[in-house]
């Protein structure tokens, strides 16, 4: 049942207040000429962490709040910045 009530959230609701919010910011940035970019908004957005965290559980995908694994070609240009000395968020 609550997996039905996150697909029927997802799908319905939170996708028409995205879609407002995303049409409603545009028009706002076309009348006013500025030139930022837009930061759309995502369905996933409107839908409380909580509820999420609660179906991972039933669905037993367990989050972690682990690092995403990095490839090796990303690995490689990461020592390879480091030998050169420069400085990033690792």
């Amino acid at each position: 049942m609550a997996i039905e009530q996150l697909n029927e959230q997802r799908n319905h609701w939170a996708f028409l207040a995205a879609v407002i919010t995303n049409c409603t910011a545009a028009l706002a940035r076309a009348f006013s000429g500025s030139k930022r970019k837009l930061k759309l908004v995502q369905p996933d957005d409107f839908i409380n962490k909580d509820f999420k965290k609660i179906i991972q559980q039933i669905l037993g995908k367990q989050s972690s709040n682990k690092k995403p694994e990095l490839s090796s070609g990303y690995k490689k240009h990461i020592q390879d910045a480091r030998v050169k000395g420069l400085a990033g968020p690792w």
